[in-house]
């Protein structure tokens, strides 16, 4: 118990000296790379077209769902670019606005992220378990396994697939593809990306 306790320690350490350097940006957002880009209700091109946004507009990134990033657009913008010029509807607030993935570039990070990679981490350490974990970047991860999580290279990506998915998850990073290298002694053993 106490080695757990002193192990969580020196991990939380490590992360916070890593991640103290290399942050200016503390929120994510959406810039538009297509020259007019449909908004739509929902995560599908089966919603409603609700706006067009121009290259160039940056939004908030709520969250993502498959190819599909969910951005805030404030009431007043949301009028500006809506497409139904009903008079007599009422204006929205609490519309959703998606936009799709590879229409735009998404920068910075999310708020809260240091927190919440030290969730992520004390998840891989409870749940994996992973004996090791190293952020050698917001976007790649690397981790060492109990010795007899080594079954196969094919299980051992598993793995690592499920730490990518899961770190995404919890830290609502969406930048890139998230990289998780497991080693064995000191080299890679296997990598997965998700």
């Amino acid at each position: 118990m106490t080695s757990s306790i002193v192990r969580r320690s020196l991990l939380f350490a490590a992360v916070s000296i890593l991640l103290l350097g290399h942050r200016l940006a503390f929120s994510q957002e959406a810039v538009v790379k297509g020259p007019i880009v449909n908004v739509r209700s929902g995560p599908g091109t089966s919603f409603e077209i609700v706006g067009r946004v121009k290259k160039g507009d940056r939004f908030p990134i709520v969250k993502a769902k498959k190819n599909w990033i969910q951005i805030n657009i404030d009431e007043e913008t949301l009028e500006e670019i809506k497409l139904d010029k009903e008079a007599d509807e009422p204006a929205h607030g609490d519309r959703e606005t998606w936009i799709f993935r590879k229409l735009i570039e998404i920068v910075g990070i999310p708020p809260d992220f240091e927190e919440r990679q030290i969730d992520f981490q004390n998840w891989a350490l409870d749940e994996v378990p992973v004996t090791f974990i190293e952020f050698k970047s917001d976007w790649q991860i690397w981790v060492r396994l109990p010795p007899e999580k080594y079954a196969s290279r094919a299980k051992v990506r598993q793995i690592a697939r499920r730490i990518a998915q899961e770190y995404k998850n919890q830290t609502g990073f969406i930048g890139r593809e998230i990289v998780v290298k497991v080693l064995k002694g000191n080299r890679v053993y296997a990598t997965a990306s998700e």
